[in-house]
């Protein structure tokens, strides 16, 4: 089979999970598979974006430039289907929420979510209404959906009023490495960011669905009775000042706000700190978990979306909407070293269950599927 695969989507160091599935995926086919071709299909600002050496991939550079949103989808709807049937492609997969809605072959898209209406209001509007047409045809017209969760597909059958047969649930895994070297010298990692004593820590993220404010307020709750800083790994959203009228002041200096690190930092980072909070309103998946996990931190997380999906019984689950129980159940894991070390182990024991491999061998037999 030539396999072609729809990377136009791809901003490097921009578009967070997307990247790492693409780049989890393309791995694992890579280990799996020696005999199908595969052509990949990048924008512009991805020319130089790693894939596989293996003589079956082959890398196609379109004309385009990934951040002109616009442009891109005029290209991938007109010109992308005449590279395909130029390069002769059997099946495409596009892996980023939208695919030619007029293909010359089978086409399989994988829609992680539909952020596009669950959390409409933490997109802007051109965008979401954009997004939400184009996904929601290649939804109705592709040949196959796969999805990341059974709650994603669970929601394309009640929003979208897809068939359940037509939609294939493939996990995600992670792409981090224990052993990897951080970009400053261990022991001055936490001082290289401004960390000092024992800290909380967590994913910052500009969307409101990340409920970064909500975790600040149950940090607050916790101020005089831990001793513990909160990192915020990335960045927060614009309208939360950490100095300002909105945040109490006796915060200052406690809450430490990382921005960009490199992702040779991240692993360290998560390994270094006493627990691990993903405070999120809604995920298609939470990848943040499995990397919490594979650090080897208790993980306490929201129980919205698809995230108690992902964590299984690695993970204590609190209501995203009460900063009370959030604060409650950071208290209850640092007064509790067993719960803690219990924590750790079945995190463990739940990572098991994910593997690029898989996420593979599950994905080719889609195609295979399809093209009968």
């Amino acid at each position: 089979m030539r396999i072609g695969i729809n990377l136009l989507y791809l901003l490097p160091d921009i578009v967070g999970g997307t990247e790492t599935y693409a780049a989890g995926l393309i791995k694992g086919l890579a280990n799996i598979d020696k005999q199908n071709e595969y052509y990949v299909f990048v924008n512009q600002s991805a020319a130089n974006w790693p894939i596989p050496e293996n003589e079956n991939f082959i890398r196609i550079i379109c004309p385009v430039e990934g951040p002109i949103r616009y442009r891109r989808y005029l290209f991938e709807q007109f010109r992308l289907p005449k590279l395909l049937s130029q390069y002769k492609i059997d099946l495409i997969h596009s892996l980023g929420y939208v695919c030619p809605l007029r293909s010359p072959c089978p086409s399989v898209v994988t829609i992680p979510d539909l952020n596009y209406i669950d959390v409409a209001n933490t997109i802007g509007t051109f965008k979401r209404l954009i997004l939400r047409f184009f996904s929601t045809q290649a939804a109705k017209r592709a040949n196959h959906v796969i999805t990341i969760s059974n709650f994603s597909k669970e929601r394309f059958c009640k929003v979208l009023h897809l068939p359940a047969e037509k939609i294939t649930v493939t996990l995600l895994s992670t792409n981090k490495k224990n052993n990897i070297v951080p970009s400053v010298k261990p022991n001055g990692l936490l001082t290289h960011y401004g960390i000092e004593g024992p800290y909380i820590v967590a994913f910052g993220g500009g969307a409101i669905h990340k409920n970064i404010p909500k975790l600040i307020e149950a940090f607050s709750l916790l101020r005089n009775r831990i001793e513990h800083n909160l990192v915020l790994i990335g960045r927060i959203p614009a309208n939360v000042k950490v100095d300002g009228d909105n945040i109490n002041r006796e915060l200052k200096g406690r809450i430490i706000i990382t921005g960009y690190i490199p992702e040779k930092d991240i692993m360290p980072m998560l390994q270094n700190a006493d627990i691990f909070v993903l405070p999120s309103l809604y995920e298609g998946f939470g990848l943040p978990v499995l990397e919490a996990q594979q650090a080897g931190v208790p993980v306490l997380c929201s129980n919205a979306g698809s995230i108690p999906e992902v964590g299984g019984s690695g993970a204590l689950y609190f209501d995203p909407n009460s900063a009370e129980n959030i604060a409650e159940l950071i208290l209850r894991c640092l007064n509790d070293k067993m719960l803690c070390s219990r924590l750790i182990k079945e995190g463990a024991e739940n990572l098991r269950k994910y593997s690029w491999e898989k996420t593979a061998k599950e994905t080719l037999q889609v195609y295979q599927s399809v093209l009968g």
